[in-house]
């Protein structure tokens, strides 16, 4: 991981992680929200780096998962089979809610904009 990208990585919260990635050209917030993290957005790309971040970000990530379980009336442990079908491991999890929670995130830039995010997402 380089040190541009551990940059963007340490903000934080995700949103502000987001800001930071964009604003370092790194990639775009709409991609993200559009596409998802699946076809790479450094820094998030293997398991040692979605794991840095989950450790980062645990409690919110966590939050974000309570919340939208809790909005779609189901509790957390149920939520997690939207998120992630049959992870096999523990890495497999955390990467699945990793993503989850950037491209949540990400759609919630795009739906409230905010000055920081710049007008190119």
């Amino acid at each position: 991981m380089t040190d541009e990208v551990k940059e963007w990585f340490l903000m934080p919260t995700i949103t502000e992680c987001l800001v930071e990635y964009q604003m370092q050209e790194l990639g775009l917030i709409s991609d993200i929200a559009q596409h998802g993290c699946s076809g790479g957005v450094a820094g998030i790309i293997y398991y040692d780096e979605t794991t840095a971040f989950h450790q980062q970000h645990e409690e919110e990530i966590w939050q974000l998962v309570h919340d939208h379980a809790d909005a779609a009336g189901l509790q957390s442990g149920e939520f997690l089979q939207h998120i992630s079908k049959d992870p096999g491991s523990l890495k497999h999890l955390v990467n699945d809610l990793v993503w989850w929670a950037v491209e949540v995130r990400a759609q919630e830039v795009l739906d409230n904009p905010s000055p920081a995010a710049g007008a190119s997402t």
